[in-house]
């Protein structure tokens, strides 16, 4: 390896162990030893760089932009596509004078970077706006990440830059993974999600190991004991969101995962979830003495149903529901308001003497409440814990959360 490849490679190990004030100290000692020309204006945009990507792991992306009369657009794409225009000028320049063919090679690959960098801004932008959406289509999600990865795989793929793709890959991996799992619950594929799930949590893993490393090597008086790790934001956000696609999981396949251990192992189990979606549902049963279901109309066979076309999810408490077909026939008659709406409907039955209250989760998915008695809209703690469930059953929260600081 060339010296100015082994620099480069340096200064990119630095960068994608997050140690950015290792990275610019690199990049200040060599600017002594490049003074002019090409390099030197590489060295430029890679003090700027520096302070990227610094912002990008701590999701600075999506903070507030200060925009006005005499104000630039200061957000962090804006510095992206300003140190991509700056090494655009400098592979230029190679090009013009004929000269620094090495140089001409890093410019092309580290735009190629940031260009990939800008596509995952855009995607995260698209995560955050869908968050606001009643009803998400995480199928959206894995065609535009998906893209993503294909379009960027043969790129920046010089030597110099492996430890940078490396990160990149995880996290478009990661990314994949658990928007494919959120895809594969939805439809009810106990298997493929599982393993979906599990793919994401390798990939965290390792990304989790090589921050490790490079505490123990630049810290070495720890003697190997990681104490106080500042783990990046997007690895915390990222960690959150498969918390999020587990605790979804764990609901819509309780039926399933209770049958491998006993109740008092299930319980404490699912006490350790990001949310614990079954017990927030025996709480509510145990306040309103109110069944619960939850039905999907995806065409897939659910293990605990018998009924193919509407299977039950989940039942709270589990007892056979004997006016199953009466609820599917007033989904089927309500549903459209439900998807357009977002509305929680509240239906008395008068001969039965019962409640009932229905909302959309997601296009495929619902949730039933049956009350023994008559209930009716301004009831609050209702209203607020169906809102709450499904809320998180989406994801809305965490995908909402992009756009606040999680220290």
């Amino acid at each position: 390896m060339e010296q100015d490849e082994a620099y480069l490679h340096t200064f990119f190990n630095f960068i994608s162990q997050n140690h950015y004030d290792k990275a610019k100290d690199h990049v200040e000692k060599y600017k002594h030893v490049k003074k002019s020309g090409p390099w030197y204006m590489l060295m430029m945009q890679l003090s700027q760089l520096v302070v990227a990507e610094k912002s990008y792991m701590e999701l600075e992306f999506l903070q507030s932009k200060i925009k006005g009369f005499l104000w630039k657009d200061n957000s962090l794409k804006c510095l992206y596509e300003s140190v991509k225009g700056e090494i655009k000028k400098v592979e230029d320049s190679c090009k013009v004078h004929n000269q620094e063919k090495s140089v001409l090679n890093y410019c092309q690959n580290i735009a190629q970077f940031l260009s990939a960098r800008l596509q995952l801004i855009d995607f995260y932008e698209h995560v955050y706006t869908i968050g606001h959406q009643k009803v998400i289509n995480y199928a959206d999600l894995v065609t535009h990440i998906t893209t993503i990865i294909e379009q960027n795989i043969p790129l920046f793929s010089d030597i110099s830059m492996t430890s940078i793709k490396a990160i990149f890959g995880l996290e478009c991996d990661i990314l994949s993974n658990l928007f494919k799992a959120l895809v594969e619950v939805q439809k009810l594929q106990f298997l493929p999600s599982l393993v979906l799930i599990h793919g994401a949590h390798t990939g965290l893993t390792l990304w989790e190991s090589k921050i490790q490393n490079r505490e123990r090597t630049f810290q070495p008086w720890k003697l190997g004991f990681i104490k106080n790790i500042q783990w990046p934001t997007l690895y915390q956000w990222l960690s959150k969101l498969k918390g999020a696609v587990i605790s979804k999981f764990s609901l819509y396949f309780y039926h399933i995962l209770s049958q491998q251990t006993t109740p008092t192992d299930m319980k404490q189990l699912c006490s350790k979830l990001q949310y614990d979606s079954y017990q927030k549902i025996a709480y509510f049963h145990k306040k309103y003495d109110a069944s619960v279901l939850l039905v999907s109309d995806n065409q897939f066979i659910c293990v605990n149903s018998e009924n193919d076309s509407f299977p039950i999810i989940v039942s709270y408490p589990q007892k056979i529901c004997s006016n199953l077909d009466m609820i599917l026939q007033m989904i089927t008659d309500v549903s459209q308001d439900l998807s357009i709406n977002d509305r929680i409907i509240f239906k008395y039955i008068v001969q039965e003497h019962c409640t009932y209250v229905l909302c959309i989760i997601e296009p495929t998915v619902y949730i039933v409440l049956i009350f023994e008695s008559k209930r009716t809209e301004k009831d609050l703690y209702i209203n607020n814990f169906i809102s709450d469930l499904c809320i998180n059953l989406r994801c809305s929260k965490v995908f909402l959360s992009l756009k606040d600081s999680l220290k």
